[in-house]
């Protein structure tokens, strides 16, 4: 599993993973994993994606940049992700972005449930 360096907006230091699976009725979603520095046990951050009802291509999705604006930044800084379009839910604005091979195959950890 590869593991990142990652800093919070409130300047807490994580250790992070990123897991690829799926929603219940299609759609990539892609699940954060965290660890505070020293600690042993994975817990989990938050759901990087959002799923809005309709169905991206298989290497798209929708970044909840609503409730996750730092990590999202970290993964467009990192190269990962280029914004191919938007979606709206109520009064926030999700962008639409296409993973690069690398996330989806190196960077992320494959989820093996069906």
């Amino acid at each position: 599993m590869k593991t990142f360096d990652f800093t919070s907006r409130y300047g807490t230091e994580y250790e992070i993973a990123f897991e690829a699976t799926r929603y219940v009725y299609g759609g990539l979603a892609v699940e954060v994993h965290c660890r505070e520095r020293g600690d042993e046990w994975w817990e989990p951050y938050g759901t990087l994606t959002k799923n809005l009802g309709d169905f991206p291509p298989t290497s798209c999705a929708y970044l909840d940049a609503n409730n996750l604006p730092d990590l999202c930044e970290f993964v467009m800084d990192k190269g990962w992700a280029t914004q191919v379009g938007e979606g709206h839910s109520g009064f926030c604005a999700y962008p639409l972005v296409e993973f690069t091979d690398e996330f989806l195959e190196t960077v992320c950890v494959e989820n093996e449930e069906e």
